[in-house]
Order: structure tokens, then C-alpha cells, then sequence
């Protein structure tokens, strides 16, 4: 964790689309870390030493951020990204808004049902079922809905309580990272090999949402045996763009130098979906 700049640079960062993508998008994530600090201390006497609604000012920032095309569509999806770990519903209304904009970049909408998916607001499910039944020729979208919608409904129907009779804690469930992600991985996964996890994974008739909760143990297990398993799956799947999309991401939190090989790859493949493509570079 670093030390902020003022709030007001921050805001200052992002209103500008002029600015450096790089000053822009570390605004981004100094904005929530602003957010978190707030919010923790809201539970203590410190709350009264605020004198301005730091949250609100973070989601007004992001939100018009979102909005403005001018940011292109590679920061616009990292704004995203940032609001939905905020988990805070009152993200929703743009995020909503941009996710149901067909004229929007793919990577943008994705972002935004992905983002609508952590935040986990059931107000937002009739929105991501619209964009499951509007979009049925764009499957980043279709798929990405579908997943927030699993996820939320796996909650919603009592999360780990019905994941079977294994502990709550496990080496699986210990995430070592801060993200909020799109599926949670198996307490049941904590019994079986990483090969054994790595056939879940890459086993392109299980439903997606599986198949991301295996991605998840493995990243969570770690190691170089995990980091060959997600490898095959970013550059043997056939199945799913957004999957491969996912599997570079974990890929870059993991940040273990076996995965370079498999990542320059998918970055070189001309053919290969651009989503993809940005998260290995990115990775």
C-alpha cells in the first residue's frame, strides 16, 4: 500500500482524459484504497474526523470516469473493475447503464456485468438476465452475466453452507489476494490432486461457473505444479474467450515466472480474442 495524493488530485487525474493513462488508472486504485480506509474507519471514533463523504466522492469519480468514452476502453474497463470491488450498490446505476449500452465496447460490458457480480446487489439481477437474453451473439457478454448470476444465486442459496461436508477453512478457501472474484473456489477441491483440479478446469463440457472455481483453488493452492495446470488451460481451450481471459488474470495475481511462456504465447497469437490478448499483456 502506498500513500495517496489528495482526494482532490485524484479527481483532478480522472477528469482530465488528457492525462497519462498511467496517472489515470493508478488514480483509479488509489481511489479505493481511499474508499477502504474510509470505510474501516467508520466503525471507530476516527469517523468524525471526516469532514466530507469520501465514498460518495470516490463512486461520483469512478462513475463518471465509466461514462466518458473519452478514457478509452481499456481504462473504462479498469474503472469498472475498481467499482465492483467496491461492493457498494450504489455503483449499480452506472455500471447498469453502460453493461445494457450495445454500442459500447465488449471489454467495457464485460467489465461491468463482472463488476454488477461482486458488488452482488440482487436489485441488478433482472439487468443481467436482460443482457444474458439480449446478447446471445456476444458471448464475453452472455457468459460473463451468466457467471454473476450463478454466483449470486450460489449465495443467495447459502454460499460454502452448501458445498458439502468439508471444512470452512481449507488450503483452497485461504485466498492470499484482496480481489473480490467472480466464483469462489471449493472447500471439496482441498482432496484432490492439482492434475485432478486441472481436469475440472479444463474440462470444456462442465458449466463455466465450475470451471472458474477450480481456477480459483488452483490459484489459491499456488505453486508451479498449479501455475502448469492454468497454463494448458490458457493456451488448450477452445471453448471460451472469457475463460481464457480469466486464466491470464489469476495468472498475473500468481506472478510466478512459469507462467511467462504460456502468457507470451496467448500475447502472440494474432488470432486470438483481444481480450485475451490485453489481460497476458497485462499479466
Amino acid at each position: 500500500m502506498f500513500e495517496a495524493p489528495p482526494l482532490s488530485k485524484l479527481q483532478e487525474a480522472i477528469a482530465n482524459p488528457s492525462n497519462p493513462i498511467g496517472m489515470r488508472m493508478r488514480a483509479a486504485y488509489f481511489l479505493r484504497q481511499a474508499y477502504e480506509n474510509y470505510k474501516k474507519n467508520q466503525d471507530n471514533t476516527e469517523e468524525s474526523l471526516y469532514e466530507i463523504k469520501i465514498d460518495e466522492i470516490v463512486i461520483e469519480t469512478l462513475s463518471k470516469g465509466l461514462a466518458n468514452p473519452q478514457h478509452g476502453s481499456l481504462l473504462r474497463h479498469e474503472f469498472a473493475y475498481v467499482m465492483g470491488q467496491l461492493r457498494d450498490d450504489r455503483c449499480c446505476p452506472t455500471i447498469e447503464q453502460k453493461l445494457l449500452n450495445e454500442d459500447d465496447c465488449i471489454m467495457v460490458r464485460h467489465e461491468c456485468g463482472e463488476a454488477l457480480g461482486a458488488i452482488g446487489a440482487m436489485s441488478s439481477l433482472p439487468v443481467l438476465k436482460k443482457a444474458i437474453e439480449d446478447n446471445p451473439d456476444r458471448p464475453e457478454i452472455g457468459q460473463t452475466c451468466q457467471l454473476a448470476v450463478d454466483y449470486m444465486n450460489w449465495k443467495a442459496n447459502g454460499g460454502e453452507e452448501n458445498d458439502g461436508d468439508q471444512p470452512m477453512v481449507c488450503a483452497c478457501m485461504l485466498s492470499p489476494y484482496s480481489s473480490v472474484d467472480p466464483a469462489p473456489p471449493h472447500p471439496q477441491h482441498v482432496n484432490m490432486t492439482t492434475q485432478e483440479i486441472g481436469d475440472i478446469l479444463r474440462n470444456e463440457e462442465k458449466p463455466l461457473f465450475e470451471r472458474y472455481r477450480a481456477m480459483f483453488s488452483l490459484r489459491n493452492r499456488g505453486g508451479s505444479d498449479s501455475v502448469q495446470e492454468l497454463g494448458r488451460a490458457l493456451l488448450e481451450d477452445t471453448s471460451s474467450a472469457l475463460f481464457r481471459h480469466e486464466v491470464a488474470y489469476v495468472l498475473g495475481q500468481m506472478q510466478h515466472n512459469d507462467s511467462l511462456e504460456a502468457l507470451a504465447e496467448s500475447l502472440k497469437r494474432k488470432d486470438e480474442h483481444h481480450m485475451v490478448r490485453h489481460e497476458s499483456a497485462e499479466a
